[in-house]
């Protein structure tokens, strides 16, 4: 795939999948989502608000290189795989945010923030045979996916 079209269709995808998600969060356009939010009871290691949008902004970033840097790589077996785990990434960007804030439903958030794990490593296994590069670029995500698990299941358990 030529760069050009690989960097519109990587950074691309990723602003769909936030979009997606970005419907149900709690923010000022979902005043009952962010006043639901406000009032979970939540551990002390939970972030601010400001801190959730530093951190996707940056692990955007990455996740559209590494889509990038897997889409102009030779066509392979590998590269089928590594594409098919980066793009269940997106798929559970968008489903946690619909799960979470949208159906109101902690147990199944948890669950999905769970198979995010499996699909973020999975995404840096497979690309760590197809680009180097881009499976250091999505460490990150399988790191904050971790965090972000452990922080989901102390939410769902202090409000179950």
């Amino acid at each position: 795939m030529r760069p050009i079209l690989a960097g519109a269709t990587s950074y691309g995808a990723v602003a769909v999948a936030q979009l997606i998600g970005g419907r149900n969060a709690p923010t000022p356009a979902n005043p009952r989502t962010a006043v639901w939010y406000t009032r979970l009871r939540k551990p002390f290691f939970t972030p601010p608000a400001p801190v959730f949008g530093l951190a996707w902004t940056g692990l955007d970033g990455l996740l559209g290189y590494a889509g990038y840097r897997l889409l102009v790589a030779p066509a392979s077996r590998s590269r089928t795989v590594a594409l098919a785990s980066w793009s269940l990434n997106l798929l559970g960007i968008g489903g946690f945010s619909w799960v979470l804030f949208g159906r109101k439903r902690l147990d199944e958030a948890t669950g999905v923030s769970a198979i995010m794990i499996a699909t973020s490593v999975g995404s840096c296994a497979a690309s760590y045979q197809v680009d180097r590069r881009a499976a250091l670029a999505g460490l990150p995500l399988a790191l904050w996916v971790v965090f972000a698990t452990v922080l989901q299941e102390e939410i769902w358990r202090r409000n179950a």
